[in-house]
């Protein structure tokens, strides 16, 4: 009885973040990033120690659910993709970690802080060549250049809002569990309205600016490599045109169908360096293919 009182107020503190979030009580409150400069590459951060520690801890917990694959060739494909891709961004392969989960039902890759990228292996089996493969890649990592993966900042009236909301909760547990649970301290709403919004690093849904930000940089990314930057869009024109890969793609699209995809990467074309025009066709990407 206890435990279903407690659930029951954790399921309703998760209903007022929502609400909070629909009516855009605390996403208006969250300090919103500098627009990254058009036409540049950023560099990576150095993680500190306590974001190590996180990156250990999040794959740790992924591993319950997934085995690593740290000795497979799909493996050192993977690190040799990356290899390319970091030296294409102007960064070290070295900057840079890559955790790969035996997955074969899951076709997915997500960027976390720590300049880590974590790959799930059924996105082998979604990719028709490397220039997509490395497209994908690309797109990771320019959302962890960019800082997009950092933990979302709040300003002083959301952080305010939380606290009250912390103390509610606290005595509500109490007065659930008749003294026998007391929970102090800050953070558990705020952890739950993160929760509630997609704003979790591994569920992250990004903003349209962040998007935006994103494929500009993974563009210029590939611009520098020896993949054609024709691929991405090449990957997301036929998620497209094919329902069944549409639906294998549902957790890579982060809620957006590949149609938008596709827009966002056609508009952030134009950045590309004048040198590369040979590697951007236009209407002929629909039959383009790469060796």
């Amino acid at each position: 009885m206890q435990w279903g009182g407690m659930h029951k107020l954790k399921q309703q503190l998760q209903q007022l973040a929502i609400i909070l979030s629909g009516l855009g009580v605390l996403g208006a409150c969250t300090v919103q990033p500098a627009r990254i400069p058009s036409g540049s590459i950023p560099m990576p951060a150095s993680p500190t120690v306590l974001v190590e520690e996180h990156v250990d801890e999040v794959v740790d917990d992924l591993s319950e659910d997934y085995a690593l694959d740290d000795s497979s060739r799909q493996y050192y494909e993977l690190l040799h993709l990356l290899s390319q891709m970091a030296t294409a961004s102007g960064t070290r392969p070295d900057d840079w970690q890559v955790y790969l989960f035996d997955a074969p039902d899951i076709a997915d890759i997500r960027a976390i802080q720590g300049n880590t990228i974590l790959v799930w292996s059924g996105i082998f089996d979604v990719v028709d060549d490397q220039d997509e493969f490395a497209g994908l890649l690309a797109c990771e990592m320019a959302h962890g250049l960019a800082r997009h993966t950092d933990p979302v900042a709040f300003n002083l009236g959301s952080e305010l809002m939380f606290g009250v909301t912390d103390i509610a909760a606290s005595v509500g547990i109490m007065v659930l569990t008749q003294g026998m649970v007391a929970v102090s301290g800050t953070g558990m709403t705020r952890w739950l309205y993160v929760e509630a919004a997609d704003l979790d690093e591994l569920d992250r849904v990004y903003g349209e600016q962040q998007v935006e930000e994103m494929a500009e940089i993974a563009l210029l990314i590939l611009a520098s490599s020896e993949y054609a930057p024709a691929g991405l869009l090449q990957f997301w024109r036929r998620a497209e045109s094919d329902p069944d890969l549409r639906v294998r793609l549902q957790r890579l699209s982060r809620e957006r169908s590949p149609g938008e995809h596709v827009a966002v990467l056609e508009s952030a074309m134009a950045v590309l360096p004048a040198d590369d025009d040979e590697n951007v066709p236009g209407d002929e990407f629909a039959s383009l293919s790469i060796e």
